[in-house]
């Protein structure tokens, strides 16, 4: 089993990401949270993996922490849910958006993940909600409040497509002086440099 990679990121795009390790590209599978940390190509990047074996194919998914990773096999152990649907639930909401709906039972939030229907939604919603009963939330992620400082910019971004995790981090890399749309674009470089 490959549980962790260290290496050189020589590709990624906003799903994948090839690491080379001594000379081997890993193709890696990875949430858009992790992939708005990676670093820029050339540079060394540590992943916390899991590798899927099927019959068919194996696919090496990777993680920028391992509190991802087991958030990630929580997930895939949910009836009905894959590695994609997996990885969507984590890019659209981050390990403490996802504790924050769970412990909230708001399987609505969680439905807004691109491939997970209301019933799906449900049914991750009452299977974590058993498992992580004594789970601490590490980071409530619910809603942006209105008062925040760059939360025109979170919002702007997450009308952009991008997910809340990543606009809020996007958001801490912007200077607070200058209009909103002068912020976005600083925004919008920030992630393009990870």
């Amino acid at each position: 089993m490959i549980s962790e990679i260290t290496g050189i990121v020589v590709q990624k795009d906003q799903d994948t990401c090839v690491v080379n390790v001594h000379g081997i590209g890993f193709l890696v599978e990875t949430s858009r949270i992790t992939t708005a940390q990676l670093p820029a190509c050339g540079h060394e990047v540590h992943l916390y993996t899991h590798l899927v074996v099927r019959e068919d194919n194996w696919r090496l998914v990777g993680f920028i922490s391992p509190e991802e990773r087991e958030t990630f096999l929580d997930l895939l152990s949910v009836g009905g849910l894959g590695i994609k649907g997996a990885l969507s639930v984590l890019s659209v909401l981050g390990v403490g958006g996802l504790e924050d709906a769970i412990a909230q039972g708001d399987w609505q939030r969680i439905k807004e993940a691109p491939g997970v229907g209301a019933k799906l939604a449900q049914r991750i919603q009452l299977e974590l909600s058993g498992k992580w009963q004594n789970r601490p939330v590490k980071a409530a992620t619910s809603h942006p409040l209105a008062d925040e400082p760059g939360d025109e910019i979170v919002q702007g971004l997450m009308a952009l497509g991008y997910s809340r995790e990543e606009a809020q981090y996007a958001a801490q890399q912007v200077d607070s002086q200058g209009d909103v749309a002068t912020r976005i674009r600083q925004a919008l470089r920030a992630l393009d440099r990870r």
